[in-house]
C-alpha cells in the first residue's frame, strides 16, 4: 500500500523557490499502476500536469505538509530565513 494519496500535498526533501513559493505539490491522481499526477507552483500554467512513476516522486518527497499551508493557498518562500522553507 502507497503512502500517497489524492490531495497530499508534499514539500521536497530540498525545497526550492519558484516564482516567490515553496515547490510544494499537490497529488491530483494516482493512476492503477501507481503513476503519480501532482500539480504546484513549478507547473507553469496552460502545461499538462506532470506524470512520474511512485519511485521518482518518493525520492523528491520529503514530508507532507498539507496542514501547515494556508486554505488553498501555496506558501509563499521565506527570502529572510531560508530555514523555514523547509
Amino acid at each position: 500500500m502507497s503512502k500517497f494519496a489524492i490531495g497530499q500535498v508534499w514539500r521536497a526533501k530540498k525545497p526550492a523557490n519558484s516564482g516567490g513559493l515553496v515547490n510544494d505539490r499537490v497529488i491530483l491522481h494516482i493512476n492503477y499502476l501507481g503513476a503519480i499526477q501532482y500539480d504546484g507552483p513549478s507547473v507553469a500554467r496552460g502545461r499538462h500536469y506532470p506524470i512520474v512513476d511512485e519511485t521518482t516522486f518518493e525520492k523528491w518527497a520529503g514530508r507532507q505538509v498539507k496542514d501547515e499551508l494556508p486554505k488553498d493557498e501555496w506558501a509563499p518562500w521565506n527570502f529572510e530565513d531560508g530555514s523555514k522553507n523547509k
